[in-house]
C-alpha cells in the first residue's frame, strides 16, 4: 500500500514538472524584419519625404543638452546655399558645403534639446543662385527627461554643452 501511495506522489510530481516546463517555453511569432533593425541603426536616418522636403531622424537625445550634428543630403540646390539663422530657435545650421561627389550638401547643425518627449524642428535652405529652389529639413528627436537615462548618440552627433538645470533641489530658496 505504501508503494502505491509512493507511485501516486511520483506521478503527481512528474505531472507538475511537465506542466511547469511546458509553461516556460518561449514562442516567437515571426522573425524581426530588416526594417525593424534599421530603425535602431547607429547612423542618422535621412529620408526624403518629397522633392523639396527631407526627414532627418536624430534618435534619442537628452534634455538641456546642446548637440553638434553632422549629416549629408542629396539635393539639386546648386553649390551655394542660404538659410535664415533666426528661423528656428532649437535647430540652427552652422555651415553647409557641397559634398565631394557634387550630388548634395554636408551640414553642421546646432541642435538644442530643450523640450522633453518628441521634438520636431524645421529649417529651410535655398539656393543662392535660384531662390525658387528650396529644401525643407525636418529634424526629429526623442528627448529624454532628467533622470530618464543617458542615450547612445548616433554617429555624427556630439554633445557640445549641457545647460544648467534651473529646477535643481540645491537651491536655498524655500518658495512662497
Amino acid at each position: 500500500m505504501a508503494e502505491a501511495s509512493s507511485d501516486h506522489v511520483d506521478n503527481s510530481t512528474a505531472q507538475r514538472k511537465g506542466h511547469h516546463q511546458h509553461a516556460h517555453h518561449a514562442h516567437f511569432v515571426e522573425p524581426h524584419k530588416k526594417d525593424d533593425l534599421d530603425a535602431h541603426d547607429s547612423k542618422i536616418l535621412v529620408e526624403p519625404i518629397s522633392d523639396d522636403s527631407i526627414n532627418v531622424r536624430l534618435g534619442f537625445l537628452q534634455i538641456r543638452h546642446i548637440y553638434e550634428v553632422h549629416f549629408a543630403i542629396e539635393d539639386n540646390l546648386g553649390e551655394d546655399l542660404t538659410y535664415d539663422p533666426l528661423e528656428n530657435l532649437h535647430a540652427k545650421i552652422e555651415s553647409a558645403y557641397p559634398t565631394d561627389d557634387g550630388k548634395g550638401h554636408e551640414f553642421i547643425l546646432r541642435f538644442n534639446a530643450a523640450k522633453e518627449k518628441i521634438m520636431q524642428e524645421v529649417v529651410t535652405v535655398q539656393s543662392k543662385d535660384d531662390s525658387s529652389k528650396k529644401m525643407v529639413l525636418v529634424f526629429h528627436a526623442r528627448v529624454l527627461g532628467k533622470g530618464k537615462g543617458t542615450p547612445s548618440l548616433k554617429q555624427g552627433i556630439h554633445c557640445v554643452r549641457v545647460d544648467r538645470d534651473d529646477e535643481t533641489d540645491d537651491s536655498d530658496w524655500q518658495g512662497f
